[in-house]
């Protein structure tokens, strides 16, 4: 694949025209960054109040119609009636008449401030074309939005965008500096990160109709030796042709992979269940996941209505630290009698700052890093599993128990590449109540949460069975069926862009069952990003303290809004 520096460059940089283009490029970025977004506040009802209030700040009302969605002028409200004068739509207030999601709405900046004076009304009545005079009571409206700016999702966006434009411009201009004396015949490739970088692990894709299409990475966050562990990738909607499964294993760009074990787990369970191992391999079943009956992240702050279902609408553990330092959110669900047992199920990934987030910590290491790296691997390999637990780099999970929060398990990094189901088990007999409350702690906008649910039904009746490759081929063409037939500390090692291609035949599940297929793998990973300067050890020693590294994000992201700011001034 050429890059921009190889098209470019030809056999001499031209460095005017590389100038040129790049400006061009961060140009048709930009289009992409600043993004302003709006959210609807829907409500079920507008009391008289409510109504005045809008009123008298001069809101633009829009009425929709079950025959036609029009504007409202010359509002007033008397009472519970409110009162207008029907009109034709005018063009400024006809562009956002749908949201999509309760809380990510888009909005271009020469629209603002229209769209956010609206108040959208929903009427179930059909006014004849030829009537002007609009009087209804506030009950009959189904439905009222009354559209706001997204603080949250624009300042965001704001922020990351900074950070990936500084980055480009940082990577554009260290190419125009080496041109002078970089060869012709080197290639400087891209980094392939988009925003928040790649996550750094080994890279999943799994074949279909002769492509193949990334899945996942696996076990993130083990990036030396004393962090090696197994990782349980759901394969879902994976394409089965002729009995056949395949995919691939890949070396992500600038690291080497020293993979141990590589197994498909296939799992025959009734249709209607649904099967997901935990983080120890531990294969549990839901069939009903009961949404929270309320999610505060912060008081008074409800976003139960984020995790009713995966749709790409995330919590991202952005508020206010709570009292052990990390950020949170705390879920209510209902409890069933007699029950003692809970299956606490999610949908999430880590977010692209937490990518981030990682190369602005590992690089306070400057010239030592690689110094670093072996002392870990040559410790006990308790102390970098409980560091990064001290940190709540992995979600934590808390159950409310009569005398307090009370530990119970943490889901592990997943990387920010892709999102995914996953589930833990929870002991819930010492609760009497017939609710239970669970907290979700970790370090300042290191996750994105999607979903959540708990199921209390019984673990149905499954059959296992881990199916050999017919084929495990590493790029050079060495087979790897025997070195990652088990976890035995033989690696495939994987460098550049080498991988290695799985097929294996499976055989379909019995009459009113369903197979289900995971890719169970251990290993570990090391970056070889080249990481220079001064050790800051000044900034390296407060990592000693348990929560160190939300600190870290909260005053990087502040950093990072205070440039945006700036920015946006000029």
């Amino acid at each position: 694949m050429k890059t921009l520096y190889s098209v470019l460059s030809g056999s001499k940089l031209n460095t005017q025209k590389f100038i040129y283009l790049s400006a061009v490029f961060l140009t048709v970025a930009l289009s992409s960054c600043y993004l302003n977004f709006y959210r609807p506040g829907t409500k079920s009802t507008l009391d008289s109040a409510a109504a005045q209030k809008l009123q008298s700040v001069n809101k633009y009302f829009i009425i929709h119609f079950q025959n036609g969605i029009r504007g409202l002028e010359n509002v007033a409200v008397n009472g519970d009636t409110l009162k207008g004068i029907i009109v034709k739509l005018p063009e400024e207030h006809s562009k956002y008449l749908a949201p999509v999601s309760e809380k990510k709405n888009r909005v271009k900046q020469k629209d603002k401030h229209d769209a956010l004076m609206e108040v959208h009304l929903y009427s179930m009545q059909k006014p004849d074309v030829a009537d002007t005079v609009f009087s209804a009571l506030l009950s009959s409206f189904t439905r009222a939005d009354v559209y706001e700016l997204n603080k949250s999702a624009t300042t965001y966006n704001h922020v990351m965008s900074t950070v990936g434009i500084v980055a480009s411009v940082a990577m554009i201009v260290g190419v125009i500096a080496a041109a002078s004396y970089t060869p012709p015949d080197i290639v400087i490739t891209n980094t392939g990160g988009g925003t928040g970088g790649p996550c750094n692990c080994p890279q999943v894709y799994v074949k279909n109709n002769d492509r193949y299409d990334f899945k996942s990475g696996l076990y993130s966050g083990a990036v030396y030796s004393t962090l090696e562990r197994m990782d349980y990738l759901p394969l879902t909607n994976i394409p089965v042709k002729e009995n056949n499964i395949s995919f691939k294993i890949a070396n992500a760009q600038n690291e080497e992979q020293f993979i141990n074990e590589v197994q498909l787990l296939q799992v025959n369970h009734p249709a209607g269940t649904t099967v997901l191992p935990d983080r120890h391999g531990n294969i549990l079943s839901f069939q009903n996941t009961i949404a929270p009956l309320a999610a505060s992240a912060e008081k008074g702050n409800d976003v139960k209505n984020l995790l009713a279902k995966t749709d790409q609408q995330y919590y991202s553990f952005d508020n206010n630290a709570n009292e052990d330092g990390f950020s949170d959110i705390k879920l209510t669900f209902n409890k069933p009698a007699g029950t003692d047992k809970a299956k606490l199920v999610i949908h999430a990934r880590n977010s692209y700052w937490g990518g981030l987030l990682h190369k602005e910590f590992i690089g306070l290491f400057g010239d030592n890093f690689e110094k670093w790296r072996t002392k870990q691997e040559q410790a006990d390999a308790k102390d970098p599993a409980k560091w990064q637990t001290d940190q709540a780099m992995p979600l934590m999970v808390y159950m409310k128990t009569a005398t307090g929060w009370k530990f119970v398990d943490y889901f592990p990094l997943i990387g920010n590449t892709a999102s995914r189901d996953m589930i833990m088990e929870i002991n819930t007999a010492g609760i009497t109540a017939d609710q239970i409350e669970i907290k979700l702690e970790t370090a300042y906008r290191f996750w994105d949460l999607d979903f959540a649910g708990i199921d209390y039904s019984a673990n149905q009746q499954f059959e296992t069975a881990v199916i050999e490759p017919t084929q495990a081929v590493k790029t050079d063409g060495e087979d790897q069926k025997k070195i990652l037939l088990q976890s035995d500390k033989q690696y495939s090692h994987l460098t550049g862009d080498q991988s290695i291609s799985f097929q294996y035949t499976i055989t379909t599940a019995a009459a009113n069952n369903v197979s289900s297929y995971f890719l169970v793998s251990g290993g570990y990973y090391h970056s070889l990003e080249p990481i220079s300067g001064k050790t800051n050890y000044k900034e390296l020693y407060k990592f000693r303290n348990k929560g160190a590294y939300d600190k870290f994000s909260r005053a990087k992201y502040q950093e990072a809004q205070d440039i945006t700011a700036a920015l946006q001034k000029k």
